[in-house]
């Protein structure tokens, strides 16, 4: 019943963690155990209900298990790479989950010099400027420091072991969804289903949204969106 909930809630960046959090406690009431916002994995094991043991790509990871899209995918069996920039999660993560890798960085379409903004509620960090000033209405703003970025595809190279393939790419980085989507080579790394955020859009609109035609004409597509995050599956992929 709350998949309908999901499909026809608008999205309002400035209100849309006191949403989430409703949509938690509404869908523990009902007794199903989540680690995402939204029941993420819950929509990502019914696309990939035939893999098992499969491996993620976690970029924008935040906590090993708080607010975690791939936590009940790593009991289940699941391993694979998380990327965050702040370093006390990536410390938290390598004590937390053992099987998977763990990496410090921060992920754009280029190698650049960016100011990364920190907050109290480490779940809204953002590198975007514009949605820290928005965050700052809203939650405790802490620090800000330079960081140098890194392309998802250099950092794949360097750590993805050598033969294995992605079944799953999940991307939260508050702002930066895009750039870190055009970061990856599609054509060299190409995950089964992707599931990123989605802003300032909602159903009527979404054939015009940046990310839906760039996957769209990499041969990806939408087979579900909820709340705030579109799910993107391979079409050339049996």
């Amino acid at each position: 019943m709350y998949s309908n909930v999901f499909r026809l809630l608008p999205l309002f960046d400035a209100a849309r963690l006191s949403l989430l959090l409703f949509i938690r406690r509404y869908i523990f009431k009902f007794g199903k155990v989540i680690f995402s916002q939204t029941g993420e994995e819950i929509l990502i094991q019914w696309i990939l209900k035939d893999v098992k043991n499969g491996f993620y790509l976690d970029v924008g990871c935040h906590h090993p298990y708080k607010i975690s899209n791939t936590f009940q995918l790593y009991l289940k069996g699941w391993q694979g790479i998380a990327i965050d920039a702040n370093p006390a999660l990536i410390a938290k993560w390598k004590r937390k989950r053992k099987k998977d890798i763990p990496i410090m960085a921060a992920v754009s379409d280029q190698e650049k010099e960016v100011t990364f903004y920190e907050f109290k509620e480490s779940e809204v960090n953002t590198m975007d400027e514009g949605m820290m000033r928005e965050w700052k209405q809203k939650f405790n703003y802490r620090s800000e420091r330079k960081l140098t970025t890194q392309t998802l595809t250099s950092v794949l190279d360097a750590h993805l072991p050598k033969g294995q393939k992605i079944d799953l790419m999940t991307v939260d980085v508050e702002g930066n969804d895009f750039n870190v989507i055009k970061s990856i080579d599609l054509a060299v790394y190409r995950p089964k289903l992707i599931v990123v955020e989605i802003h300032n859009t909602d159903l009527s609109d979404i054939h015009e949204n940046e990310i839906y035609k760039y996957l769209s004409d990499k041969n990806y597509k939408l087979v579900s969106f909820a709340t705030m995050n579109g799910y993107f599956l391979d079409t050339t992929q049996a």
